[in-house]
C-alpha cells in the first residue's frame, strides 16, 4: 500500500512512476487541522486556506505537496479539475488515503456547472457540492454545516463499513450515470460493483445506517436511487430472497431511475413543483431509460421491467403502461414501495424530510394502489430500521 501522505500531483507521480514525489511540504496554521483541503492550483489554494483557517483550523495539500492522513479531519474539501478518468482515479485515490473515517464529509468546489459536474462530485463520493467562485461566506457556512453533520452529539457516528460501501455505491452509480447522461454503454462491471456494495452495507440488518450515511448526499438523484437500492435490496433480504435475488434488485434499484440521465437538468434539479407540461417530460424517464438498456442489451429481463415499471400502480393508475392487478410483477411491486417510501424521506434544499411514521402512514393510506401484504411486510422491516 502506499503510504498514507498524498497529495493530488504526488499521487499523481505515484500512478506514473510507482513512488510518490516527494516534494513540496502541508501547509498548516494554528492548532489541530480539522479541515484538508486538497488543491491543483496552490494560489487559489493559499487564499481559500486563509479563508477557512479562520474558523477552523485547515491543512493545505497543493500541487507536489503532501501531508500525513489524520483521524483529526472533521472535512475534506476537494478543489481541482476532475475533467477525465485520470482525474477522477487520482482523486479517489488521494481521497482513499486520507479519509480515513468514511463518514468525514468531502466537500467539491466545482470548476463549472450542469450534469457533468455533479457526476464528476458523486463519482468521487462528494457529500455537498458548490461553484469555485461561491463566496466566502458560502463556503464557510456550508464548511461548518458539513463539520456539524459529520458528527452529530446525538447519534453516534455512521459504522465505517457501512459509510465505505455507501462512497462505493456513490462512486459506481456515478460512472453508470455519466455514462448514461453522454450516451454511452452502461458499465455492467460498474453495475455490479454498485449492487455488492449495497449488499455489503446493508447486509445483517444495516438499513438505518445506510440511510444516515445516504441522505447526507446533496445531489439529489444520488440520494434518491441509493436510498432506493438500499431499502429495496434490505428487504429483499428481510424477505428471505436468495443472494441472487437480491443482487438483481440492488443492481436494478441503482439504475431504476437512469432515464433521468437525458432529463434537462432545468426540470430534473428544480427546487419545487413541477408543471404539467414539465411532468410529463419527467415521467418519461421510465421508458427512456428502459429503451437505453434494451438497445444496449444484456441486462437480465427482470432488471428492465423494474426500470419500466416501478411507477405502475395496481389500480391501473400508473404509468408508462397503465399496468393493473398481476400485470404488475412482484420485483416491480417492491421497489415501488420503496421508491415511493424514499421519496417521502430524502432530504431537499426545499423540503423537509417526512418523519418515518408519516412516511409509513401515507403508503398504507395509498391502498389499493400498492401491494397490501408487502406494505405490511416493509412496516415491519422499517419498524427494526
Amino acid at each position: 500500500m502506499p503510504p498514507r501522505t498524498v497529495g493530488v500531483h504526488a499521487e499523481r507521480d505515484r500512478r506514473r512512476t510507482g513512488r510518490p514525489s516527494g516534494r513540496g511540504w502541508p501547509i498548516g496554521l494554528r492548532g489541530t487541522p480539522r479541515v484538508l483541503l486538497l488543491t491543483d492550483r496552490l494560489k487559489d489554494g493559499l487564499r481559500l486556506r486563509e479563508v477557512v483557517d479562520a474558523v477552523e483550523p485547515c491543512t493545505l495539500v497543493g500541487p507536489g505537496q503532501s501531508a500525513e492522513a489524520s483521524p483529526d479531519h472533521r472535512l475534506i474539501i476537494c478543489d481541482a479539475a476532475l475533467d477525465g478518468p485520470e482525474a477522477l482515479a487520482v482523486f479517489r485515490a488521494v481521497l482513499a488515503h486520507h479519509r480515513l473515517d468514511p463518514a468525514v464529509p468531502v466537500l467539491c468546489l466545482a470548476r463549472g456547472t450542469g450534469p457533468d459536474v455533479m457526476a464528476q462530485a458523486g463519482a468521487i463520493g462528494a457529500t455537498a457540492v458548490l461553484p469555485r467562485d461561491a463566496s466566502d461566506a458560502q463556503i464557510l457556512f456550508t464548511a461548518r454545516r458539513l463539520i456539524r453533520s459529520g458528527r452529530p452529539a446525538d447519534r453516534c457516528p455512521a459504522e465505517p463499513a457501512v459509510a465505505a460501501s455507501a462512497r462505493d455505491a456513490a462512486g459506481a452509480f456515478g460512472d453508470v450515470f455519466e455514462a448514461a447522461r453522454r450516451g454511452r454503454s452502461v458499465s455492467a462491471s460498474a453495475l455490479r460493483r454498485g449492487g455488492s456494495s449495497v449488499m455489503d452495507a446493508v447486509a445483517g440488518g444495516r438499513i438505518g445506517s445506510w440511510l444516515d450515511v445516504v441522505r447526507s448526499h446533496d445531489d439529489a438523484t444520488y440520494q434518491h436511487c441509493l436510498l432506493v437500492a438500499g431499502l429495496s435490496t434490505g428487504f429483499a433480504a428481510r424477505l428471505g430472497m436468495t443472494t441472487r435475488g437480491q443482487r438483481l434488485v440492488a443492481q436494478a434499484a441503482l439504475v431504476h431511475d437512469i432515464g433521468k440521465a437525458a432529463i434537462p437538468p432545468a426540470i430534473l434539479n428544480k427546487p419545487g413543483p413541477l408543471s404539467p407540461a414539465e411532468l410529463d417530460v419527467m415521467r418519461s424517464h421510465a421508458t427512456i431509460g428502459h429503451e437505453m438498456l434494451v438497445r444496449q442489451s444484456g441486462f437480465d429481463p427482470q432488471l428492465l421491467d423494474i426500470v419500466r415499471h416501478h411507477h405502475e400502480y395496481l389500480d391501473g393508475s400508473g404509468y408508462p403502461d397503465g399496468l393493473s392487478g398481476d400485470e404488475v410483477s412482484a420485483l416491480s411491486r417492491l421497489v415501488t414501495i420503496c421508491d415511493i417510501y424514499a421519496a417521502l424521506i430524502e432530504r431537499r434544499a426545499y423540503k423537509t424530510p417526512t418523519p418515518p411514521g408519516e412516511a409509513l402512514a401515507t403508503l398504507v393510506a395509498m391502498g389499493g394502489k400498492l401491494d397490501a401484504g408487502l406494505v405490511r411486510a416493509f412496516c415491519d422491516f422499517i419498524g427494526v430500521a
